[in-house]
């Protein structure tokens, strides 16, 4: 359903999503202790956006859009 940086040096997740996708996506990024660092709502047919977590502190975080849809990535 989708791909993403996995490992973030510089601030900036891409994610790329693949096939057709709904006009609205919701999402989170999460802590490996499962807290809610950042959500938000991805908007449009898109098929490659960025977000920026350069807040983030250096670690390893998942970005979830349901409970099947996720992955891991680390901030570098």
């Amino acid at each position: 359903m989708f791909t993403l940086t996995e490992n973030v040096k510089d601030g900036i997740l891409e994610i790329q999503f693949s096939g057709q996708e709904t006009n609205s996506k919701f999402y989170q990024i999460i802590c490996s202790q499962g807290h809610v660092f950042q959500q938000g709502k991805i908007t449009g047919q898109t098929q490659r956006t960025c977000l920026y977590v350069g807040d983030l502190k250096r670690g390893v975080y998942t970005f979830k859009l349901d409970e099947v849809n996720f992955k891991e990535f680390n901030i570098l």
